[in-house]
């Protein structure tokens, strides 16, 4: 059977062309002859991430990146679907965690999780981004940076309250202040001078006050034995006083007391001879009508004595009433008491 050349360039351009097919996706990094699983992330960004970046565990390749497209709910996140090898078995709460190197290159890195149920074909795992080189340093830079601003405007701040305070008139206080302090310690250095020579001038009465001082010690050493004696005789005179029985005698002295107040309160209570006589009104009312009479009695003699005597060498007198006795002592003590009387 004779083949056709036509037919031979058609089996050469379909070779040539599934060639091509699979050398472009070996290239990609996807192998036509092993079977993967797909597995996606969901990212608020992926940092230049697309498809065809290597998919490592442990720093290991174990797959690529297939396909990057939006979240259909329109929230602007982005789906990465990863093709995984079947032979890598990994947890469902694995990460896939974007990172790139020092250049910038992006791929996604496989972090195990706990959780020992294995990851299937379809599952959605977690997802992170790594912080890239510059993010690590404005993130270690940024605190300093902070703080390098809060110094300088403290500085500036001190610097501004230093300006202001050593104006011309500052700087004239501190000379003053030190000009006082030189004049304070040279009163202080002429008043030590004084003392010296007060010192150097007293110095003989010193001398003869603890020669003084000395004598009386000579004194009270050469009179120890009288010294002694009335410190015994003030010995003595405590223990006498210790040996009275304080006690007892506050007792009786209590008892005096309570007795005495007893007695008082009975007179208070009209009980007894002496309470009735404090305490009866009627008795106060008859002492008192007695001397009533007995003052009237003594007016009556006064003023009508032809009544009690009837002797008289002139005739009977005249008798007066009470009444009119009552008016003419009115009368008298009245002129009694006028001034000049």
């Amino acid at each position: 059977m004779k083949i056709s050349n036509e037919f031979k360039v058609g089996i050469i351009t379909i070779v040539t062309m599934l060639l091509l097919y699979w050398g472009f996706n070996y290239l990609k990094g996807a192998d036509l002859f092993s079977e993967s699983r797909n597995f996606y992330a969901v990212y608020d960004r992926v940092d230049g991430l697309s498809s065809s970046k290597q998919v490592t565990l442990n720093g290991f390749t174990v797959g690529r990146v297939a396909d990057v497209y939006f979240h259909p709910d329109g929230s602007g996140r982005l789906i990465v679907n990863l093709e995984i090898e079947n032979d890598i078995a990994f947890s469902k709460s694995s990460i896939a965690r974007i990172s790139g190197d020092i250049l910038g290159d992006k791929s996604v890195a496989l972090e195990l999780g706990l959780d020992p149920e294995p990851a299937e074909n379809g599952d959605t795992l977690k997802s992170d981004i790594q912080l890239s080189l510059a993010d690590e340093v404005n993130k270690q830079v940024a605190p300093l940076k902070t703080k390098a601003e809060k110094l300088i405007g403290s500085i500036d701040t001190v610097l501004i309250l230093v300006t202001g305070f050593l104006n011309e008139e500052t700087k004239n206080n501190f000379y003053e202040t030190f000009n006082s302090l030189r004049r304070s310690f040279q009163t202080l250095e002429n008043t030590v001078k004084t003392v010296d020579i007060t010192v150097m001038e007293s110095q003989e009465d010193l001398v003869t006050t603890i020669e003084s001082m000395a004598s009386i010690a000579k004194n009270l050493a050469d009179n120890n034995d009288e010294l002694s004696a009335i410190f015994t005789n003030f010995e003595s005179i405590s223990d006498s006083l210790a040996k009275v029985n304080f006690a007892q005698t506050f007792t009786a002295l209590n008892e005096a007391l309570v007795a005495a107040n007893e007695a008082i309160q009975k007179i208070n209570n009209g009980e007894g001879t002496a309470g009735k006589l404090l305490n009866d009104p009627e008795l106060y009312n008859n002492l008192q009508d007695a001397s009533d009479q007995l003052n009237r009695l003594i007016l009556d003699v006064k003023y009508n004595p032809n009544r009690y005597v009837n002797f008289s060498l002139f005739g009977k007198g005249k008798t007066y009433s009470d009444e009119e006795i009552a008016e003419m002592e009115a009368d008298r003590k009245a002129k009694k008491d006028k001034p000049g009387n």
